[in-house]
C-alpha cells in the first residue's frame, strides 16, 4: 500500500493500546485511496488493537533445530530455523512447511518464557503448510472469523513472531483474491500488500475486527525471499530485522481448515482426482475440453467418460479449457461427487463421477495424436525398406547366376 506503517506492540496493557491507536490513526487517514472500493479502518480501530493484543498469545515462535546441532557444544553458538507459528486449537499449531525439517527437534516458545516440545503431525509442500502438535497445557487458539471478512480494499494486521516476547506487527491491505499460477497450491488465494520483515511467514492475518481470517504462507512479485539452505540463516535472536514491502500470499481460514483436518487425520492433504487427460489452452473452433485420455479404473473411466468427449460443463460451470477442469477438481475433495455435461458425437450427456484420492491410480495411456501416427509410419516405412533391400538382393543373385 502506498504508506504502510509497522507498529511493534510489546506487551503491556490498554493505555498502551490506545496511545497506538493515536498514532495508528493519522497514519491510516492519510493514505490515499487506491480505487473506490477501498476503505479506511473502521472507527473502533481500537477492537483490531485490543484483537491483535490478545493474539500474542497465540501467535508464538518455533523453533527447528537437526539433532546434530542439539548435541553439539553447548557453549557454541549455533544457528536455528525459526518462524511463525498459529495456534489453530489447544495442542495444534500451523505454521509454513519450510519449518518441518526431516529428523528435526522442534520447540514452541511462549511469552512468558515457557518453552513447549512440539511434533510434526501432517504437512503439505504445496500450500506450504504444516501442522505441529505442542505438549503441556492448553494453548489459547486464535477467534476465527469469516474468510468472507477478507474482500479485496479491506485492511488487515499482519502479525508475526520470530523474537519470543515481541510480536512485530503490521497493517497492510488485501490487493487480491483467487487463484496464482506462479503458486503450486491451486485453491483460493488471498494477496496483501504490506510493508513486512523476515518471519512475516506463517504469520495470522486479522481484519478490521481483529478476528483470524488467514495466515501467510508466503510472498510474491515485489521482493522474494533469499533462497536458503535445508537450515535457515536466521540466527537465534532476530535483531532489527529490516522492513521490506511485499506483496504476502495468505490461505484463507476456510481453506487451512480443510488442510490441516487432512494433516491431523492422515498427514498428508488429500487431493481429488477424476482421470481425465485434456487437450490444453482454450478451444477456437467450440465450447468445452477435449478428452484426449483417461485413466484406467479412475473416476472418469468408472462414469463412463470417453476418449474425445468433450467436457462442455462442470458442475454447472461452463469449460472453455483444460486448465478450468483441473482447477475445479483441485478445488474439491476425494469422494465428492461431480457432475458434468459432454458432447460425444451429435449427443449431449449428463454424467456423474465420484472423485477419488490421486494416489495408487495408474498412469493415463499416451493420448492418440499425431507422435503416435508419425511413430506408426515410421515403423512401417522400416519394414518396407527392409523388403526392398531383401528384393534387391534377390534379384541381383538370380543376374549374376549363369544361365541355363
Amino acid at each position: 500500500m502506498a504508506d504502510s506503517r509497522r507498529n511493534a506492540i510489546a506487551p503491556g496493557t490498554l493505555p498502551v493500546l490506545a496511545a497506538l491507536a493515536i498514532m495508528l490513526v493519522p497514519a491510516l487517514i492519510g493514505v490515499p485511496r487506491a480505487s473506490g472500493d477501498i476503505q479506511p479502518l473502521r472507527s473502533d480501530e481500537a477492537t483490531l488493537l485490543v484483537g491483535v493484543d490478545s493474539a500474542r498469545t497465540s501467535v508464538l515462535t518455533i523453533v527447528a533445530a537437526l539433532p546434530s546441532e542439539t548435541a553439539a557444544e553447548p557453549n557454541t553458538k549455533h544457528r536455528r530455523l525459526i518462524g511463525t507459528g498459529v495456534v489453530i486449537a489447544p495442542h495444534r499449531i500451523l505454521t509454513t512447511a519450510r519449518m518441518a525439517l526431516p529428523n528435526g527437534i522442534f520447540s514452541v516458545l511462549l511469552p512468558g518464557g515457557d518453552n513447549r516440545t512440539a511434533r510434526v503431525k501432517g504437512v503439505d509442500r504445496q500450500s506450504n503448510v504444516a501442522l505441529f502438535e505442542v505438549d503441556g497445557p492448553a494453548l489459547p487458539p486464535l477467534r476465527q472469523a469469516s474468510p468472507q471478512s477478507i474482500a479485496v480494499g479491506s485492511w488487515v494486521a499482519v502479525i508475526a513472531n520470530v523474537s519470543v516476547t515481541r510480536p512485530q506487527i503490521t497493517l497492510g491491505r488485501v490487493v487480491g483474491r483467487g487463484e496464482r499460477i506462479d503458486f503450486p497450491y491451486s485453491g483460493d488465494i488471498v494477496e496483501i500488500e504490506a510493508t513486512t520483515n523476515p518471519g512475516a511467514s506463517g504469520g495470522a492475518v486479522l481484519n478490521e475486527l481483529g478476528e483470524w481470517v488467514a495466515i501467510v504462507v508466503g510472498r510474491a512479485g515485489k521482493a522474494p525471499p533469499a533462497a536458503q539452505g535445508p537450515v535457515a540463516s536466521a540466527p537465534q535472536e532476530v535483531e532489527h530485522p529490516a522492513e521490506q514491502t511485499d506483496l504476502l500470499v495468505a490461505l484463507p481460514v476456510d481453506q487451512l481448515q480443510r488442510i490441516a483436518d487432512d494433516l491431523e487425520s492422515y498427514g498428508s492433504v488429500r487431493r481429488a482426482f477424476l482421470g481425465v487427460q485434456m487437450r490444453r489452452g482454450i478451444t477456437g473452433d467450440s465450447l468445452g475440453a477435449l478428452v484426449e485420455g483417461i485413466v484406467p479404473n479412475s473416476p472418469a473411466a468408472r462414469a463412463g467418460i470417453q476418449v474425445a468427449d468433450r467436457i462442455l460443463a462442470f458442475e454447472g460451470s461452463v469449460i472453455r479449457s483444460g486448465e478450468e477442469i483441473t482447477s475445479l477438481v483441485r478445488s474439491l475433495k476425494p469422494d465428492d461427487e461431480v457432475e458434468l455435461t459432454i458432447a460425444r458425437g451429435t449427443e449431449i450427456l449428463p454424467v456423474r463421477a465420484t472423485l477419488s484420492g490421486i494416489a495408487g491410480l495408474p498412469p493415463a495411456p499416451p493420448p492418440p495424436g499425431s507422435a503416435g501416427e508419425i511413430g506408426k509410419l515410421k515403423n512401417e516405412l522400416r519394414k518396407l525398406q527392409e523388403e526392398a533391400q531383401r528384393l534387391q538382393e534377390q534379384i541381383k543373385t538370380l543376374e549374376a547366376a549363369p544361365a541355363r
